[in-house]
């Protein structure tokens, strides 16, 4: 296979595909039109299994993984609130939601990686992702999230490693959907179910990755990060200027 795409090209990817799906599920896009819903949930679904897969690249190649971890928490702590601001609803901001957001979760996979090396007893290394698991329930993507990172870490430079992590988070997140449209038809309607499957797309994305970073300035490395906080900031603006 072509090995054409670059660290810089897929971070483009993740955050078009990750605009795409907020401004999907932020603006009440089903309301108007369930195919174009539809595709900003598929779409979107590329956004944090590359986002993972980077983070992992990032662990085994950072000159510190305690800066890299600092980061990840200035940002995850920067983008609390944006996130309540476009997908709160109208409710009041609570205690749960100091988890809501996709940088948390990246920060506790990350977390986990580190103490996963500083363990050397099977027990205790498999305690540690189910330990991180559960603390990211309540985060965007859930356990499923750090299970994906897991996975890209464990079968790294496997001929499995990028298939085996996203067919098995496909599958847990199909079941995941599927449980919900069950338990919710109206809310959760079955073509929801379907959208899960858009992880699949980047399987051949990965595989086209040729490890080399792309383009990275300074600004780029900080625009990446600053992105999430930024973009979640102004589509909660342009949403209570419509409502």
């Amino acid at each position: 296979m072509n090995k054409s795409i670059d660290g810089f090209k897929l971070k483009v990817i993740a955050i078009i595909a990750m605009l795409l799906n907020h401004i999907g599920s932020g603006f009440d896009i089903y309301e108007q039109s369930h195919a174009f819903y539809f595709f900003t949930e598929f779409i979107g679904k590329l956004t944090f299994p590359i986002m993972a897969y980077l983070l992992v690249e990032g662990f085994h190649y950072t000159r510190n993984r305690r800066k890299y971890a600092e980061r990840m928490a200035i940002f995850w702590l920067v983008s609390i609130y944006p996130f309540h601001m476009l997908f709160g609803g109208n409710h009041s901001f609570s205690p749960i939601e100091l988890v809501n957001n996709i940088f948390f979760t990246l920060l506790m996979g990350l977390l986990l990686l580190m103490a996963y090396e500083q363990v050397k007893s099977p027990f205790l290394q498999n305690l540690l992702v189910i330990f991180f698991s559960i603390v990211t329930m309540a985060s965007d993507w859930s356990l499923i999230g750090v299970l994906l990172i897991f996975g890209f870490y464990k079968w790294k430079n496997e001929s499995r490693g990028i298939w085996l992590p996203v067919v098995y988070t496909t599958a847990f997140l199909v079941l995941i959907l599927g449980m919900m449209n069950l338990s919710d038809p109206q809310r959760f309607p079955l073509y929801e179910v379907f959208t899960g499957l858009g992880t699949l797309m980047v399987i051949p994305l990965l595989h086209a990755y040729n490890g080399e970073r792309g383009y990275s300035p300074q600004w780029v490395k900080w625009g990446f990060y600053g992105f999430y906080p930024i973009h979640l900031t102004i589509l909660a603006l342009i949403r209570m200027v419509i409502h």
